[in-house]
């Protein structure tokens, strides 16, 4: 059944209709949106109403049961809002906290490494100081170390030796292989460090300064800082010189000279009760040149900075020489306890007279009888050789100490240029595919012109062989990476070394010859260079050489080395 034309035509207005209606509710609505709000109609909650009616409750009693609830619900607004502040202070402070915690530990972490990097620097300063002192070339910075390590570890020898001698038995050799005692235990003549630091030029005692300050922020012991303070006050003093403090500088020179001399030669307990009277002394109000007092009491630092180290010096050096009597006494009483263990007892004679025999001594000659070369030779009599015996004991006694025996440096030819050479170039890093040829074959011999005036002598050389696998199509059908084939010489690399050539205005030269003797495949590679030297040869494989600069070939004659560097041709096989 097919609709009319007419039903579909009503149809469609209605559908428009609605449309147009949809469309003017929204525009109405987004209008009372964008307008401004208006106060909605309270609302009255009707059933409730007629059951309080019913109860009996007036209009007024309803009202104010209304104003009561509202403003319960207020309050309860406001505990609701009061609480979420607290929580979110509470979560803000506890973030706080955390983020606070979180700082100190990094700052702690932070501060422990920095210790600890500290500690390292301050090991690696004391060792750069003993190895310097031990190969004789201490800086000024290397003997302030020594003394303060000198200082404090014989103090704590000195306990450690009082312990031993209470628990160990009397005639028992004590003997400490510390090796920390081992590295101080260096022969180097320290000086007092007011006099060494006066003894140098404005710029190492400017570097001096520099280390100072380093050596001082890095100790963290009170004791060993004190010592590094003092140190770096004296330095300061004698780079400013009395121009640095202007009441120092309106002074009198020899007013300034007449406080160091009175200075001088206290102790730094002298001067410490010498610093407390004059500030008392300034505190006091009484009058005096305060610009005198003044400077004296900035003086005294100086000065008394100075004594304690004048102090430490003469202290280490007083229980230094103590210590080397005993390690020496030490090292002698363990000799001869070894000596004892080996040397068999032999039963004295009674009387030492009665073992001497005059037969023994060798008869005396008068001096007519002697020859010109005995009487040359040097004589002395009995008398004399104990009076020099005497002296030389007395001297010893007389030194402050005696110091360690070294051992004499062996006297050894110096290294010719041609070894020196030979070691620089052993030195440079091989390839993976590199190996060292060093095998020259003998030649006749041959007479040279030159040989009468200078000693003929071969050339040294270092010299290497390249080796590598050839991938062609036999090795590739036949072998793989993990079984490789036979490697095969690819090429050589000669350095021959002619420092003392007669005339270096002519170069060394090569030439290939081939190989009589050889077992087959092989040549000669023979180099001349020229008096003094001889000719020097090598067998190497023949092949046809590439001499493409491109492929590494070289052939130079620089500075006295012959440098010949070649590879093989690769052949390549086509269909």
């Amino acid at each position: 059944m097919r609709s009319s034309p007419g039903r579909n035509h009503a149809k469609r207005a209605k559908l428009d209709a609605d449309d147009q209606g949809a469309r003017s509710v929204w525009l109405q609505y987004a209008a009372d949106s964008s307008s401004a709000p208006v106060e909605e109609e309270k609302f009255h909650w009707k059933k409730r109403d007629a059951a309080a009616h019913r109860a009996g409750m007036s209009q007024e009693d309803m009202a104010r049961l209304e104003a009561d609830r509202r403003k319960e619900a207020e309050r309860e607004v406001e505990r609701l809002q009061a609480r979420r502040a607290e929580r979110e202070r509470r979560q803000q402070q506890r973030r706080e906290d955390e983020e606070r915690r979180a700082r100190q530990a990094e700052a702690e972490a932070m501060a422990d490494w920095q210790a600890k990097e500290d500690e390292f620097m301050l090991a690696q300063a004391k060792t750069r100081a003993i190895i310097r002192a031990r190969e004789h070339r201490a800086k000024p910075i290397d003997l302030l170390v020594l003394l303060l390590l000198w200082s404090h570890s014989e103090h704590e020898e000195d306990e450690e030796e009082d312990d031993q001698d209470d628990e160990q038995p009397p005639g028992q050799v004590l003997s400490r292989a510390d090796d920390e005692e081992m590295d101080m235990d260096v022969d180097v003549a320290l000086e007092e460090p007011g006099r060494m630091m006066s003894a140098l030029a404005p710029a190492d005692l400017q570097a001096l300064h520099d280390d100072v300050i380093l050596l001082a922020r890095w100790e963290k012991e009170p004791s060993r800082a004190a010592y590094w303070r003092d140190v770096l006050l004296l330095c300061n003093d004698m780079l400013q010189g009395p121009q640095h403090d202007d009441t120092t500088a309106r002074l009198d020179p020899s007013i300034r000279a007449d406080i160091d001399a009175m200075l001088a030669d206290k102790t730094p307990e002298e001067l410490l009760t010498l610093q407390t009277s004059i500030r008392e002394k300034l505190r006091s109000g009484e009058p005096l040149d305060v610009e005198y007092w003044e400077s004296m009491l900035r003086r005294l630092v100086v000065v008394r900075s100075h004594a304690k180290l004048r102090t430490m010096y003469d202290t280490m050096m007083t229980m230094r020489v103590a210590s080397m009597h005993r390690r020496q006494r030490q090292a002698a009483q363990q000799e001869a306890l070894a000596m004892a263990e080996h040397v068999p007892q032999i039963e004295a004679p009674a009387s030492a007279r009665d073992a001497w025999m005059s037969s023994m001594e060798p008869p005396g000659r008068p001096p007519s009888e002697l020859t010109a070369d005995e009487k040359a030779l040097p004589y002395t009599t009995w008398p004399a050789m104990q009076a020099r015996l005497c002296d030389a004991r007395r001297r010893v006694l007389q030194q402050p100490f005696v110091p360690r025996a070294t051992t004499a440096h062996m006297l050894v030819p110096s290294d010719t240029a041609a070894d020196a050479m030979v070691r620089r170039e052993a030195a440079r890093a091989m390839g993976v595919q590199e190996e060292v040829f060093n095998e020259d074959v003998h030649l006749t011999q041959q007479a040279y012109r030159w040989q009468d005036k200078y000693r003929p002598r071969k050339p040294r050389y270092f010299n290497r062989v390249h080796t590598g696998y050839e991938w062609n199509k036999y090795n590739q059908t036949h072998y793989d990476a993990e079984h490789p084939p036979p490697k095969i010489v690819q090429g050589y690399k000669f350095n021959i070394f002619y420092p003392d050539l007669i005339d270096p205005s002519h170069a060394p030269t090569y030439r290939v010859l081939a190989d009589p003797e050889g077992p087959g495949g092989t040549q000669l590679l023979r180099f001349s260079a020229g008096p003094p030297y001889e000719d020097v040869a090598f067998r190497i494989v023949e092949r046809p050489w590439d001499y493409s600069y491109k492929r590494g070939f070289r052939c130079s004659f620089d500075r006295g080395v012959l440098q010949l560097y070649f590879n093989f041709k690769r052949l390549k096989y086509r269909k």
